[in-house]
């Protein structure tokens, strides 16, 4: 039943200015990089966003984008959570001074900038925790089929590989950047359900992470990459969820 305020309507006006305002703060300016959180996808998706910079043709439909601003919410929830504890810390290390003089102050670092030079990429992890080790986190949202399926007691997940390559093009920034990197974890929140639990991801894909981009680098150095089935795209059913599909034209062409 419609109501006399289209609450819906009000809520994706709100819900595109957020988005457009992230975009100017995150890219305005830097749209040559590429961007971490496109590790593992589409050479020519990632070509048309990063080298062409053309138009987006196929946008995420509104209750895509409505279901995203959710993930987007829980996110800032978390960290704002660690800004919390952060302050519970720096409360407590002022009132035992004496007691940790010697010990490893304990922070958490949040939404951080990285930047690889050498491979033209930037991004922004989510949250460092550093003290007498460093390690890196990376929060997801994900339905409750996706989370039985990695958690349940019938696991036959098939692992997203572009999470582990962004957290590796993270990874490899802060070792850069810290010294060292002991751990990298992925963070999974139920948001149908509220559970939690996390993955370790494996320090090797920090190299797989580097190899992935400097390969994208070469690729397009010699323009927009061929058309390879399982290779660009990944799988079949990404190009219909692809912004750039009018541009690409895969042979099956199907939008969502």
């Amino acid at each position: 039943m419609k109501t006399p305020i289209d609450f819906e309507e009000i809520y994706q006006e709100y819900i595109e200015s957020e988005n457009e305002k992230n975009r100017k703060a995150r890219y305005e300016g830097k749209e040559s990089f590429y961007r971490a959180s496109s590790s593992g996808f589409c050479s020519r998706k990632i070509y048309f966003e990063s080298v062409a910079q053309i138009e987006v043709t196929n946008p995420t439909a509104k209750k895509g984008q409505r279901i995203m601003r959710l993930g987007t919410v829980l996110h800032d929830d978390l960290q704002n959570a660690l800004v919390y504890k952060n302050n519970i810390i720096n409360k407590e290390i002022n009132n035992k001074e004496k007691e940790i003089k010697n010990k490893q102050k304990e922070k958490f670092h949040i939404e951080g900038n990285v930047e690889i030079k050498e491979l033209n990429v930037r991004g922004h992890y989510d949250v460092v925790f550093e003290g007498d080790k460093v390690y890196l986190f990376d929060f997801k949202t994900i339905a409750n089929w996706s989370y039985s399926k990695k958690f349940g007691h019938k696991k036959d997940f098939d692992p997203s590989i572009h999470q582990e390559l962004q957290l590796g093009t993270y990874g490899y920034a802060i070792q850069q950047d810290f010294g060292k990197l002991d751990g990298m974890y992925l963070v999974y929140y139920n948001k149908d359900n509220s559970m939690m639990n996390s993955v370790q991801v494996p320090n090797t894909y920090i190299n797989r992470a580097y190899n992935f981009w400097y390969n994208i680098n070469e690729e397009h150095k010699r323009g927009l990459p061929d058309f390879k089935q399982g290779v660009s795209p990944v799988q079949d059913w990404n190009c219909s969820y692809c912004p750039y599909l009018d541009h690409c034209n895969p042979p099956n062409k199907k939008r969502r």
